[in-house]
């Protein structure tokens, strides 16, 4: 596991009832000794907002099946026993933009 990964992450919480792709977005100086991770969910439901949501799409690396968008806006932490198998991996290029947006959302 390590930042830039996507997984599957289990519903739970006030935004995500269902199973879905989760950006790991912790860094990976935690991922081996903390009982949580950091994440951001995504979601295939487009709503255009750039400021706080990245759009990706699928390619061979991410394996997604649809174009979607990061949910920066509804980063969360999750216990580990609620990550799920392993679905693939952001692009430097998302990440760069993944950085930008959480900066933007956090005022740092």
């Amino acid at each position: 596991m390590q930042r830039g990964d996507i997984y599957t992450i289990a519903g739970a919480g006030d935004f995500s009832g269902k199973p879905r792709p989760g950006l790991i977005v912790q860094s990976d100086l935690f991922n081996e000794f903390h009982p949580s991770v950091t994440v951001c969910p995504l979601s295939s439901h487009m709503t255009g907002d750039s400021l706080y949501r990245v759009r990706i799409f699928p390619d061979a690396d991410n394996a997604l099946k649809f174009e979607s968008e990061i949910e920066i806006d509804k980063v969360q932490a999750i216990w580990l026993q609620r990550l799920g198998k392993p679905i693939g991996r952001a692009s430097n290029d998302v990440m760069i933009e993944v950085d930008a947006a959480l900066r933007r959302w956090f005022d740092i």
